[in-house]
């Protein structure tokens, strides 16, 4: 079992305001912090990388991934945390073999950080 990890309380505050613009626009069953900022081992500057498990059919990549951007930037703006958000379908976090990259969705349910 890993160690319990903890995120530092501005990427928490971040992260949480972007999951509060997004509830209304999207079924967000799930989101996990992975990457430096999960690892603790981040500059001020590093991205904030946050998988977002998202129940129903599956939609656009692109277009859902600009328009959650678009919240991110926000979010920059206000926090000077930039949030690099990755959406993930739950069929393809359930059986990641099947998704168009199983090495990083197995990375992220290893090593990523539930919220």
């Amino acid at each position: 079992m890993a160690p319990q990890r903890c995120i530092d309380e501005d990427t928490e505050v971040a992260v949480r305001r972007f999951l509060t613009r997004i509830a209304s626009r999207y079924d967000v069953v799930g989101a996990l912090l992975y990457g430096s900022r999960a690892r603790g081992d981040h500059q001020p500057d590093s991205d904030a990388d946050l998988a977002l498990l998202l129940r129903g059919r599956h939609q656009r990549l692109l277009t859902t991934a600009i328009a959650l951007g678009d919240v991110a930037y926000d979010i920059l703006l206000e926090t000077g945390i930039n949030i690099s958000p990755l959406p993930v379908w739950l069929d393809d976090w359930e059986q990641p073999q099947n998704a168009h990259n199983p090495a990083l969705l197995n990375a992220i349910a290893r090593d990523g950080i539930p919220l």
